[in-house]
């Protein structure tokens, strides 16, 4: 496998839109971008000298073992399947989780307060720090991860809202320190009698076509940014055209 340097990752920073100040809520898969020379922290030192200390950066820390009954802690509990970075962010010192038990984030910089502060019943609920990072003008930066990452398309789904997901509510405990509490919080979850099979790639498309998206390329993969707000205008212009757009198997006689 190729390697990959901090140097060669500042590079690809630089020459994208991103400055100092900036916010940027990160999905990533390291392994498409090399092997990371010493060490995955190679990333979060440049992309944290790329927004300067004036700047945010959130990663989705998602675990969805509350649904099963396994109380929340978000000091101890572990991101699931959000990969290496994740965990890396969520674990740095400087770190704080927001209190949502199946999708949170964790943020590090200059909104971590602001952020994190937020607890809402669902995650991309009005007033949530998903809506918050809209209003701040965060962008949404994909390191080596596939447009199919972007969590914040979820946020578009719950406002139109799409006939292939529901609410569901969930109880269970968290734990905070040495004491716990009762609680519920809820997600628009997927309807299982249909098996919705959710394709990001139209949003993509779109964002091409319309000269809001910029990547670059890396060893076997690429880093790419668009703005949050691009991206959410664009999923929900597709989505009032067809609430079906982003479903590869719509029901028979819904297909567009």
């Amino acid at each position: 496998m190729k390697t990959v340097t901090l140097d060669q990752v500042k590079s690809c920073l630089q020459q994208l839109p991103i400055h100092e100040g900036d916010g940027l809520l990160v999905h990533s898969a390291l392994q498409f971008l090399g092997k990371p020379d010493p060490g995955p922290e190679i990333f979060f030192k440049a992309l944290m000298n790329g927004i300067g200390q004036t700047g945010t950066l959130v990663v989705p820390t998602f675990n969805f073992d509350f649904c099963k009954g396994e109380p929340f802690n978000r000091a101890e509990t572990p991101s699931d399947g959000m990969g290496v970075f994740a965990e890396l962010v969520r674990r740095h010192p400087q770190a704080c989780r927001t209190a949502h038990p199946m999708q949170s984030i964790a943020v590090i910089g200059h909104h971590h307060k602001d952020l994190c502060r937020r607890d809402t019943p669902g995650a991309f609920d009005d007033g949530s720090a998903f809506e918050r990072m809209l209003e701040l003008d965060f962008k949404l930066l994909l390191l080596g991860a596939p447009v199919q990452s972007a969590s914040i398309v979820h946020y578009v789904e719950q406002r139109h809202p799409v006939p292939y997901r529901y609410w569901k509510s969930f109880p269970g405990i968290i734990v905070e320190g040495k004491s716990s509490r009762e609680a519920e919080y809820r997600m628009f979850v997927r309807d299982e009698a249909i098996q919705p099979e959710l394709v990001l790639a139209p949003i993509e498309e779109v964002l091409r076509e319309e000269e809001l998206w910029q990547e670059q390329p890396l060893n076997y993969g690429r880093i790419a940014v668009c703005s949050l707000l691009d991206f959410v205008s664009v999923t929900a212009r597709l989505l009032r055209k067809d609430p079906w757009a982003l479903i590869l198997n719509p029901p028979r006689g819904e297909e567009s």
